[in-house]
């Protein structure tokens, strides 16, 4: 069940809709009356839309505040969930092997946002002065 798209049956890659990425996919998810409970047609698509969406605010917020920043940090966890509900939501209808490039690269590049704001940019230097400036005003 879960792998039927458009006359495809069991995912074999062969068939009427097999070559099918991106918004073409959910729109032959839709044509073919497939959803999840309490995933109607226009939150698909609105949740398809909000993956590149959470990419841009990504970007904008790590170049305006920087990856230690409250808002980089907001944004990260922001995209990592809208990434994985995604990617969930559609290959749960079709199958991990349709969604293409695209999906594992926006799941990468919100990993990498949430590593580089919350782990990476968290590491904080010593306090203790610098070899250069410690003997210097004094």
């Amino acid at each position: 069940m879960p792998y039927l798209v458009a006359g495809d049956a069991g995912g074999s890659g062969r068939g009427a809709g097999s070559r099918l990425r991106g918004h073409a996919l959910v729109d032959a998810i839709i044509a073919t009356s497939r959803h999840l409970p309490g995933l109607s047609a226009g939150r698909l698509t609105v949740l398809w839309y909000l993956v590149p969406a959470a990419g841009a605010a990504s970007w904008i917020a790590l170049g305006l505040g920087g990856a230690a920043s409250r808002a980089t940090r907001v944004v990260a966890v922001v995209a990592v969930v809208v990434a994985l509900g995604s990617v969930a939501a559609i290959a749960s209808l079709t199958g991990y092997a349709r969604l293409g490039p695209g999906a594992w690269m926006a799941l990468t590049g919100a990993g990498a946002l949430v590593v580089g704001s919350w782990v990476l940019a968290a590491r904080r230097g010593t306090q203790d002065p610098s070899v250069r400036m410690a003997g210097r005003g004094r």
